[in-house]
């Protein structure tokens, strides 16, 4: 059974997904604006829907860059789902007023985009919809179009054009979303987060500590590191085999993901050692509530803290002091060797 990670591939998503929808905001937007200005150079008139509705894109691009840029570098809740739904509709908005057949193509390239930001960026289910709102939005904007032609000199008409966009632009957005999107994703989850038991790895923990730091001011920064260490390991993989460890593995950073506190991060770093910190006011909650899961778990573990507050590069120096103070606790703890059918080491693996 996989945990419910506290620290999961979003975590290191975070910081990452309103500067790539920024990004994709000034870009669209700034291709809506160009699209009043090319026409008349090589000699197209611009119509009045077409008017309408670029300008209603460009509007809505508007409004959602505001948003963020006053959310700040981690924006809200709110102005996510603000900027998120502007960028939902404005491409539609503006696919609708277009008469050119390769001006809803491009348009169709910004959505493709679009869609693959909402599968890396959101949970499979939540991307899902969205891309499927989104294909849905394209698919009304080819259709609620005044005309669609090509400027090529054949006879071909509006309807077959119509169909012939439409097709193109369902078929992009979903295969985007489906190959680059779903590629994309699981090439970051596979390189920040820990296959046995799904939490961050030490690659994710680093860049989402950096994040983490970085969000809370780094000059001033408290920061507490926890270092956690499985009591007698060696001997559950000797007298009950691998199967039996990597069962202990994950029962551990279920029951640690499960409780600790809102904010902290957790990773596996190690073959049985895990790592958690925490950020800013709330850190120094962090050594209790360890010592109160220690005393609660039902697998044996010592753990070692340290704490800091303004360094250059507080996580070196961290992991340096925690290690020393978890040497020190299992010394101090010295469990006694369990017997081979100690009832405690009991799992689905050797039971």
């Amino acid at each position: 059974m996989r945990p419910l990670a506290a620290s999961s591939v979003d975590t290191v998503l975070q910081d990452y997904r309103p500067r790539i929808l920024r990004r994709y905001l000034w870009i669209t937007t700034a291709l809506h604006l160009a699209g009043f200005v090319l026409p008349p150079m090589v000699g197209l008139p611009i119509r009045p829907e077409t008017v309408a509705a670029r300008s209603a894109g460009i509007l809505l691009g508007v409004i959602a860059l505001v948003v963020l840029h006053r959310g700040g570098r981690r924006p809200g809740r709110r102005a996510y789902q603000v900027s998120t739904a502007a960028a939902l509709f404005a491409t539609p908005i503006v696919m609708s007023g277009l008469i050119l057949a390769v001006a809803q193509l491009v348009c169709a390239i910004a959505a493709t985009f679009l869609a693959m930001y909402f599968v890396v960026f959101y949970p499979k289910l939540q991307a899902r919809l969205l891309v499927g709102c989104l294909t849905g939005l394209m698919a009304v904007g080819v259709v609620l179009a005044p005309t669609a032609f090509t400027l090529a000199p054949v006879d071909v008409g509006t309807a077959t054009v119509k169909a012939a966009v439409l097709v193109v632009v369902v078929t992009c957005v979903v295969g985007a979303a489906e190959m680059f999107g779903s590629l994309t994703r699981t090439l970051i989850e596979s390189a920040s987060t820990d296959a046995l038991t799904a939490l961050l790895n030490r690659a994710g923990f680093e860049l989402a500590f950096r994040d983490a730091l970085e969000s809370a001011g780094a000059e001033q920064a408290s920061v507490t590191l926890v270092l956690v260490d499985v009591d007698q390991f060696k001997s559950t993989n000797d007298h009950y085999g691998h199967a039996a460890g990597d069962a202990v593995l994950v029962d551990l950073a279920n029951y640690l993901a499960e409780h600790m506190p809102r904010g902290a991060l957790l990773a596996r770093v190690g073959g049985d050692e895990f790592v958690s910190c925490m950020v800013g006011e709330h850190h120094a909650e962090l050594p209790e509530v360890m010592a109160r899961l220690a005393r609660q778990s039902p697998t044996s573990f010592s753990f070692g803290v340290a704490s800091c507050t303004g360094e250059s590069d507080p996580l070196t120096a961290l992991y340096r002091r925690a290690d020393r103070e978890l040497y020190t606790a299992k010394q101090r703890h010295h469990p006694p060797e369990p017997p081979a059918d100690e009832p405690s080491l009991q799992t689905g693996w050797n039971a």
